[in-house]
């Protein structure tokens, strides 16, 4: 689902950055003539554009005089500054306590969720993993899900707008972008934007102009957390803190979720890198894990979510270009994958191996090859279709239906057969050999030298098993 009449660009339209200003100046009172010059000072930084949000503020010290103000006074990016921290430390002295009965909790809403058990819609959250994890490309893939509403990993997701910081590998966004439109057969969703320009979390200038061009209720994605904090102290409170602050005020600001994507330490088994207090600091996180060719990630934060379970994928290698020099340039798309292979497993069941046969049936009937002999998969109707027709044993078309649906998931539990975008595909790597048998196979018509017999595949295409982005 698209996320339709979006207001996200470089150019906030007037009445957004009017509206954020007001919120902002809602907190502080124009009493003294040093915080009037102050604020006309701070807003005068944006041109005049905001010379009537001022006015309109400045109406108890009195028009007249903040008028002259207002002509009087330089821009001060400085002042600006200052409006950010007077605002925080107002909303830090406005809170209250109040205590409320039990009814009144179990009349709340529940979770509101982004994207469902995964990540808030409002909040901190961090995607983090060690280098070469492929983190950035699954925050890619997640930013992707939730600009256009599309499942994650069968998750169901909420359309919102979506700023994509990129302050690492800046040079291969490119390739990732080309990689997911190719590789998806569409464009980025309209409600996707980058920012490549550098960025401070804990500067609140930045803070606050960052937060100025995103519409209310988006989704910020910085990439990554270190690169937003030049010259920090990781395991230093103090300035671990700072940056804690800025991804709060930034939150605060676009009244949406702000993602960090971050690194592990060294020992990868003590989580997110740097000072303990940004862990605590987080409503969701999600930790991306590499063991050899294996990758995979899950929640391994959630409030009021379901965390643990492990989701496999591999990163697909996918040609985006040729360089100046007439080489191939290639980046990844990250695909959903089966849990690797595990010694002794149980075999499959009668009800499963017919499904299992049904779906290789429905492939070489649908031709499930492209020109250049790759494996495309099915799509789940088709496997349906052959399925019905096969369960011969089944009392009725509902009792069809509900052993289909029972049987799919099973197979895709035990990582048989893996779904992305509707369509199924063999699971891990000797999956990934057996498809290559099977498009020989249907391009040869089940014949190979006029006999049928297993397929020789030296000739066929090249797996790619290098899981190593190259970009």
């Amino acid at each position: 689902m698209a996320n339709d009449n979006v207001n996200f660009g470089f150019e906030p339209s007037p009445d957004d950055e009017q509206a954020t200003m007001r919120e902002i100046l809602s907190h502080l009172a124009p009493k003294k003539e040093d915080d009037v010059r102050m604020v006309a000072a701070a807003l005068k930084t944006h041109g005049s554009k905001l010379e009537e949000v001022f006015l309109e503020w400045a109406t108890p010290y009195g028009r007249y005089k903040a008028k002259g103000l207002w002509a009087k006074v330089r821009p001060d990016p400085d002042a600006m500054t200052e409006v950010i921290e007077r605002q925080i430390v107002a909303l830090a002295k406005k809170s209250r306590f109040k205590a409320i009965s039990a009814a009144i909790v179990e009349a709340a809403p529940s979770p509101n969720w982004r994207v469902k058990y995964v990540l808030p819609v409002t909040g901190i959250a961090a995607i983090y993993g060690a280098s070469a994890s492929g983190k950035s490309f699954v925050g890619l893939e997640l930013a992707t899900a939730i600009a256009e509403g599309s499942p994650f990993f069968g998750y169901a997701t909420k359309p919102a707008a979506v700023l994509y910081v990129v302050l690492e590998g800046e040079g291969g966004i490119r390739g990732r972008v080309l990689a997911w439109q190719r590789y998806k057969a569409r464009t980025m969703p309209e409600g996707m934007r980058f920012l490549l320009q550098p960025f401070r979390l804990n500067d609140p200038q930045d803070v606050a102009e960052l937060a100025a061009m995103c519409p209310p209720g988006c989704v910020v994605f910085i990439d990554t957390l270190n690169r937003s904090a030049p010259g920090m102290d990781e395991n230093s409170s103090k300035d671990m803190s700072a940056v804690i602050e800025g991804a709060k005020m930034l939150q605060r600001l676009i009244s949406g979720l702000v993602v960090l994507v971050a690194h592990t330490g060294k020992d990868g088994s003590k989580g997110l890198r740097g000072h303990s207090s940004l862990f605590a600091a987080l409503d969701a996180a999600v930790l991306i894990e590499r063991n050899g060719d294996a990758r995979s990630w899950k929640v391994d934060k959630a409030k009021d979510g379901r965390d643990g379970e492990t989701h496999y994928f591999r990163l697909n290698v996918v040609e985006v270009g040729m360089d100046e020099d007439g080489d191939v340039m290639t980046s990844c798309v990250v695909v959903p994958d089966a849990a690797p292979e595990s010694p002794g497993g149980k075999p499959l069941n009668a009800i499963q191996n017919l499904a299992m046969e049904a779906f290789r049936e429905a492939c070489r009937i649908n031709r499930s090859v492209d020109d250049a002999g790759n494996f495309l998969g099915i799509n789940r109707e088709a496997w349906r279709a052959v399925f019905y027709r096969m369960h011969v044993g089944a009392p009725s078309d509902e009792a069809r239906r509900k052993a289909f649906e029972r049987v799919r998931k099973e197979l895709e539990q035990r990582g048989e057969l893996v779904e992305a975008n509707n369509v199924y595909r063999l699971g891990g790597l000797a999956g990934r050999i057996a498809e290559a048998c099977m498009a020989k196979v249907i391009q040869t018509g089940g014949q190979l030298d006029g006999h049928q017999t297993e397929p020789d595949v030296s000739g066929v295409a090249t797996i790619r098993t290098d899981r190593t982005p190259p970009i």
